[in-house]
């Protein structure tokens, strides 16, 4: 129990299995000026269940007055944050991830209703689950599940997301029908809902995609033989998401504000056949390293050559590295973000253009480019757009269609004495830092122009001409006399 600065008594700790939880002198108004914190923990191995039965704070736009918050864990990593709400409307119910959940009460000075009343209770599977992604998992997982049971989850994420189910480990008593031991999915909230499957056995179910942004999963045992159970991930739209424009930029959820713990989200950048992937990291902030393992133990950023975590791993980072640029061997690259429970931070920032992979190659007499056969079926559809301008060292290709405008920029180098030729993409981070350095260099030289003009000319071209002139006079008037003699 805590006592604030009012000198009203309230918060604290519970460990009970059920309990409940109300804001100081419900049902009557709550006070001013009040800050309590209440940290709900149960057994290890088991969930917080927490269901609203009132709610009446004072109402604004961004909760900046009256307000409760609920995280999933501890309250003094923001990462941990499920929501934050005020008014009248009573927050929906939240299942925490792990054992422990936290309830924080704030009223200001001004304003004062009858507050909130929220039971909690201990639950060994099921509940509903709010996070952008998360892992649903039979009871007792990856040891043999308990007989007679019978758990549900509802995912609900945004409104304007869907909800993604990919199962990684599947093994439960297999019978035709899976009318004994079964895991049933439903496009929405509850049973009466369209029924997406049931299944059973130990092959690892299809990817499940809602039409909706709910989804009910259903876990169901008889009174005898069990199996290993199952594993899944659920992701919301947020959080899973496919990027086929040609370039594009995205970031990590809520940046630049700090990224939720507990999350596993996948970019998976997929372009037409033909062109390769180039991604760039613009800024990266996560947890540090462990310092044992010097290993990312803890939030990461993987990238693979691919679509599949099975893909070759280009690499893995955290804290601050700043990752170099990648280019793909084909036409997708995935990238991963992984959490853990503590820490957050502001999270990254990266871009991605596509590119069509040349080769240049170059003589003393000639330079020949050459681009890849699989992507000249796309250059004939658009042959009235098609433009290729090399100026100086630099190549623009232009695969613009109607829709979306598409140039790319090459830097081009021939080393023709050893008659070697490399060509390198220009990002458009690039290209802008460039154009700034050029800038720059222009404003220097109209600064410095003055004082160039006020110093003396350099003559050495002058008396190199003037040379040059004298002897082809001597040499005309030595051929002149030659042919007089």
């Amino acid at each position: 129990m805590f006592i604030t600065s009012s000198g009203v008594k309230c918060g604290g700790i519970l460990s009970a299995p059920t309990g409940n939880v109300s804001s100081p002198n419900f049902p009557g108004l709550y006070p001013y000026n009040t800050e309590c914190a209440w940290l709900i923990v149960v057994a290890e191995g088991s969930s917080v269940l927490l269901t609203f039965h009132h709610f009446e704070l004072e109402y604004h736009a961004d909760c900046a007055y009256d307000y409760i918050k609920i995280y999933n864990g501890i309250s003094e990593d923001e990462g941990n944050l499920l929501g934050k709400f005020c008014g009248d409307i009573s927050p929906p119910q939240f299942t925490s991830s792990w054992n422990v959940m936290s309830i924080i009460f704030h009223s200001d000075r001004h304003v004062a209703h009858r507050g909130f009343l929220v039971g909690y209770r201990k639950d060994m599977c099921g509940g509903v689950l709010t996070g952008l992604s998360g892992i649903i998992s039979s009871p007792g997982y990856p040891l043999e599940y308990s007989n007679n049971a019978d758990c549900s989850w509802t995912v609900h994420v945004s409104n304007r997301t869907v909800v993604s189910l990919v199962f990684l480990d599947f093994q439960l008593e297999n019978n035709e029908g899976c009318n004994f031991d079964f895991v049933a999915l439903f496009d929405g909230p509850t049973v009466t809902h369209r029924h997406m499957g049931n299944y059973c056995g130990s092959k690892i179910p299809p990817k499940t995609v809602t039409t909706s942004n709910q989804l009910l999963v259903v876990f169901r045992s008889d009174f005898n033989i069990g199996g290993r159970g199952f594993k899944a991930y659920y992701y919301s739209g947020e959080c899973q998401q496919v990027l086929t424009a040609r370039r594009m930029n995205f970031t990590s959820p809520h940046y630049p504000s700090i990224y939720p713990n507990n999350i596993n989200c996948h970019w998976t950048i997929h372009l037409e056949p033909g062109y390769r992937v180039k991604l760039f990291f613009t800024s990266m902030e996560l947890e540090d390293r462990n310092s044992l393992t010097n290993k990312c133990d803890y939030d990461s950023v993987s990238v693979h050559d691919g679509s599949s975590e099975s893909d070759p791993l280009l690499g893995r980072w955290c804290g601050s590295e700043q990752p170099p640029s990648f280019l793909s061997k084909a036409n997708k690259m995935l990238v991963i973000l992984n959490t853990d429970r503590n820490s957050a931070y502001k999270g990254f920032s990266a871009s991605y253009t596509g590119v069509v992979p040349i080769n240049v190659s170059c003589t003393r007499t000639e330079f020949q480019i050459q681009i890849s056969q699989q992507s000249l079926p796309q250059l004939e559809r658009e042959s009235k757009r098609r433009n290729i301008t090399v100026l100086v060292n630099t190549l623009y290709i232009d695969f613009s269609d109607g829709k979306q405008q598409n140039v790319q920029e090459y830097e081009v180098q021939c080393d023709a004495q050893r008659k070697v030729a490399s060509v390198s993409i220009i990002s458009v981070e690039e290209r802008n830092r460039l154009n700034e350095l050029a800038r720059r260099a222009e404003e220097a030289n109209s600064e410095g122009g003055v004082e160039q003009d006020s110093k003396p000319h350099d003559t050495s071209d002058i008396v190199f001409i003037s040379i040059c002139v004298l002897a082809v006079i001597l040499m005309v008037i030595a051929i002149v006399w030659l042919v007089l003699l």
